[in-house]
């Protein structure tokens, strides 16, 4: 039976586990199951090398509440931080497991949750969901992806390397500039397609990066741009789109970068209510299931939010946790 079970290993999911180690629960007593094959791993997946984790990311206040704190990083920066956080609180981090239930039990232990897992079952007092938005990025929606192109309908660029291909991004984001300007250093004939005429989404930064390829001509910016299908043609995506202007082309591999999505019917399935498209929570994350917590993305809103407001949820959920464990031996942070 552990004291506590944490859902993913994700900044949100780090933080909760090292804020209990620090108020007194026992690397043994506390664990997080993570199905990526390392923490982080949605960091190491859809961010390029070269990408900033910034403090104030999406402008949420850069204010550190706990134990935990972080400042502008590159990637490999941000990732090496993690590796020094779970070795000084040495925590306990099982991966490649994935959660398909969880069941509120009642028995002479006491309330807790049975937790099935695609490697076997846990008992714990308390749960605590830290999957974060971009584990589950989006999908088109209005149109049909061929399965016999999986693995050239990518949503993100480190699955496999992309070198000297014919590649279409499509989005109108950060990521998707970012995607861009990677790919392009990777010798690839880049496309961006995005559905608005202006970028009014992007930083200044990967505004003027994003243009001023343009104007070099190393991307074809496909503006006002709406895919209507696209087929398989050989192995390869065959891509039509609505507008007459743009006809139909066929390149070697799509890129998607359409942002994540809330991972709303694992919450459902959990009994967690929701407050219109939000789950409902208190100030300390805990849901209607007693118990029960979200931390991370999940407590901010549907877009996510930062590594800092990450941390903040953990520190305001492991106050509740730490008086429902009634755990009051004191140890050391780490900032």
């Amino acid at each position: 039976m552990y004291d506590l079970v944490i859902i993913g290993a994700g900044p949100a999911g780090i933080a909760l586990a090292a804020e209990a180690r620090a108020v007194g629960h026992e690397p043994s007593s506390v664990l997080i199951i993570e199905k990526g094959i390392q923490h982080n791993w949605a960091i190491r997946q859809f961010y390029p090398a070269h990408k900033k984790t910034t403090a104030n990311y999406k402008g949420h206040v850069a204010e550190c509440e706990g134990l935990l704190c972080i400042k502008d990083m590159s990637k490999d920066e941000t990732i090496r931080f993690f590796d020094d956080v779970i070795a000084h609180y040495n925590l306990n981090i099982t991966y490649q497991v994935e959660a398909y239930d969880v069941e509120p039990v009642e028995d002479e232990d006491g309330r807790h949750f049975h937790v099935e897992t695609s490697k076997g079952i846990f008992e714990t007092r308390v749960l605590a969901v830290a999957i974060g938005v971009l584990g589950r990025p989006n999908k088109p929606k209005e149109y049909r992806l061929p399965p016999s192109l999986k693995d050239r309908l990518m949503f993100d660029i480190t699955s496999r390397r992309i070198e000297n291909e014919e590649v279409l991004v499509v989005g109108g984001g950060d990521t998707a500039s970012e995607y861009v300007q990677y790919l392009f250093q990777q010798n690839n004939r880049v496309t961006l397609s995005y559905r608005q005429h202006e970028f009014k989404r992007l930083t200044g930064t990967n505004l003027t990066a994003l243009m001023a390829m343009e104007q070099r001509g190393e991307v074809s910016i496909l503006r006002g741009s709406n895919i209507d299908k696209v087929q398989d043609e050989g192995g390869r995506p065959h891509v039509h789109f609505k507008e007459e202007q743009y006809p139909a082309r066929t390149f070697d591999t799509v890129v998607y970068a359409l942002g994540g999505t809330t991972p709303v019917n694992f919450l459902h399935m959990l009994g967690i209510e929701f407050d219109s498209n939000r789950p409902k929570i208190d100030r300390h994350g805990e849901t209607n299931v007693p118990g029960l917590f979200l931390v991370g993305d999940l407590t901010v809103s549907n877009t996510g939010g930062s590594i800092i407001t990450a941390f903040n949820s953990a520190a305001r959920a492991i106050k509740r946790i730490d008086k429902m464990m009634r755990v009051t031996q004191p140890s050391h942070s780490m900032v």
